[in-house]
């Protein structure tokens, strides 16, 4: 069966079920409400933000640093999709379509699971078909976890790869704040306190690469570069921010 034929992701071909946008437009609005009272949200460079579809990256200290990215674009939930393990997401129907109703996740299979039921084609199928719906986006954290705040880690391939096989601008930015107000490894939130997110220079990746139609090598070659540039892009602002 074609991925984007099978049921268990229409929601990221196409329109929506009802049930499936409204949770996530009333999230949006209460994370504005928190973003305003609670943690008054201030945005920086908002400028650089594209017209369409784009890959959202930034460090991840806290939970909430997704509902910060979303806030930060003004645009609620639907617009957003998330990378998730397939294994563990999308292992059960109320798990998916509880976790699915606040947020637009994309199967992903990791280099740890033994049994491969999408192939890295696949998920590159899932998120074209949810991109160009719309024109919506997709957050993902190039650490692939959370770290301690003003030490981030290296940076993985997977936002340049998806980059470049979607031909989607990266969109690089820095979140401070989130990591006291809820910090890692708790469940609640902490004292109340200002969050800034910086939104950087987009990183295109056709300026990496030299010809239409590039062989494996030359892919290869762009990937490690816009990996190092979006790095470099992140953790220079987060110097700043964290010494």
């Amino acid at each position: 069966m074609d991925v984007l034929q099978n049921p268990k992701y229409s929601y990221l071909a196409g329109k929506q079920a009802f049930y499936f946008k409204i949770f996530k437009v009333l999230f949006y609005y209460y994370s504005r409400i928190v973003f305003t009272l609670y943690a008054p949200l201030k945005v920086f460079g908002r400028e650089n933000l594209p017209d369409k579809s784009f890959i959202f990256c930034s460090n991840h200290n806290s939970h909430m640093d997704v509902a910060v990215l979303a806030a930060s674009a003004k645009k609620n939930f639907n617009h957003f999709g998330m990378l998730a393990a397939r294994d563990y997401w999308f292992d059960s129907w109320i798990k998916r379509t509880l976790v699915n109703t606040v947020m637009n996740l994309v199967p992903v299979e990791r280099k740890s699971s033994k049994i491969r039921k999408l192939s890295i084609d696949d998920t590159i199928s899932l998120c074209r078909s949810f991109m160009d719906y719309g024109q919506r986006s997709l957050i993902m954290f190039p650490e692939g976890t959370r770290g301690e705040p003003g030490k981030a880690l290296p940076f993985k391939k997977g936002a340049a790869t998806f980059s470049i096989k979607l031909d989607k601008p990266i969109l690089p930015a820095v979140i401070y704040g989130s990591h006291k107000i809820w910090p890692r490894g708790k469940i609640f939130f902490g004292w109340p306190t200002k969050i800034h997110v910086y939104i950087l220079d987009p990183i295109y990746p056709s300026s990496f690469l030299e010809r239409a139609n590039p062989s494996e090598e030359e892919v290869g070659e762009a990937i490690e570069k816009i990996t190092l540039q979006l790095e470099k892009q992140i953790k220079e602002k987060a110097s700043l921010l964290y010494e």
